[in-house]
């Protein structure tokens, strides 16, 4: 069984999974008559496309990711990969490699948002006809709030499951499903890629 300090040092290194950044869709235009500069309008808010850099704070470790927004810009998938990971004995012994981080996003508010992700530990192993197994589930949900365009702090809750948590066959663990250890919390400073 895997020590809760392997299990959270894994948890740090799957942060990446969800990180996307919120900011006014028209930062940088001047603010119309009578509207505040500081406070821009709820529909102007807009989730931030593009290609992105995420930190742990306190931790170097780092993960880029791509989201894409739904033309309403309030909705967004991404997909990522980890670039700095921390090695965890006992996960890391059981997988040769993750799959990258799968992400869904919504705005919740002004500048702010939810988001889920899910990855997988996979092994290169004959079973059968397949030439791999999945060894675990990684989720990571949490919250995200812009702080400048470009820039966003994030929260993450991230828990890792055993493969028989999918009773169900759909990628994902059951609802009520037990995780291997309690679910960590870490904290993300997210960096969007400066367009040229």
């Amino acid at each position: 069984m895997l020590s809760k300090f392997k299990v959270v040092a894994t948890t740090m290194i799957a942060v990446a999974a969800s990180v996307l950044l919120v900011a006014p869709a028209d930062a940088g235009k001047k603010a119309s008559a009578g509207a505040s500069a500081m406070t821009p309008a709820v529909s102007s808010f807009k989730l931030e496309p593009g290609a992105w850099v995420a930190k742990v704070v306190g931790v170097p470790m780092q993960w880029s990711y791509v989201i894409a927004a739904d033309p309403s810009g309030r909705h967004a998938v991404g997909y990522g990969t980890i670039d700095v990971g921390v090695y965890t004995a006992g996960l890391d012994e059981m997988i040769d490699y993750t799959s990258p981080l799968l992400i869904d996003v919504v705005m919740t508010g002004p500048g702010t948002v939810k988001f889920n992700s899910v990855w997988y530990g996979i092994k290169k192993e004959q079973v059968g006809a397949t030439s791999a197994t999945i060894k675990y589930i990684g989720v990571n949900k949490g919250e995200l709030k812009s702080v400048a365009p470009g820039k966003s702090e994030g929260m993450h809750e991230i828990a890792y499951y055993w493969p028989e948590t999918d009773a169900d066959n759909d990628g994902f663990p059951d609802p009520g499903a037990e995780p291997i250890a309690p679910p960590v919390k870490v904290y993300t400073v997210d960096t969007r890629l400066p367009s040229p």
